[in-house]
């Protein structure tokens, strides 16, 4: 089985416009019993998917992905992205830019893993008052 052009559409748009998707697409996205896994941890089945889209977006007031072509071997197809965000307690609620990636693996056109790469540093803990602070030294200091 290959990934589906269909399967990447649906990946690609519901991304395009996190933030405006209620957490019942996801119902079209996702396997029951499929896993999600990102900086902040693992997140099994689709009902746990949907309770942390649900908080991490819950806030939020902005959240679109600007995803590059994909690509697919198989059942699998890996994508670059660009998350543009805000948050009104983070950065002044400035818009922000974070680059990652995500590995996706189908079955039956819809996905049963997914492993997305990105920066939890850059995201939010360098937006912090203190912790930003500490995070954007090391960063300095192992770049020297």
């Amino acid at each position: 089985m290959s990934a589906t052009p269909s399967a990447i559409q649906r990946f690609v748009d519901y991304y395009a416009g996190l933030d405006k998707q209620p957490p019942s697409t996801l119902a079209g996205l996702y396997e029951t019993d499929a896993t999600l896994i990102d900086p902040f941890g693992q997140h099994q089945g689709l009902a746990e998917i949907q309770r942390y889209f649900t908080h991490l977006l819950a806030r939020v007031a902005y959240c679109r992905f600007s995803i590059d072509p994909p690509l697919c071997d198989g059942s699998r197809f890996a994508v670059t992205w660009t998350m543009h965000w805000s948050h009104p307690r983070i950065a002044g609620g400035e818009r922000l830019s974070l680059p990652g990636c995500s590995f996706v693996d189908i079955q039956n056109d819809l996905i049963i893993h997914q492993r997305d790469y990105y920066d939890a540093g850059e995201m939010l803990y360098e937006h912090l008052p203190l912790l930003g602070w500490a995070v954007r030294g090391v960063k300095r200091r192992v770049r020297a």
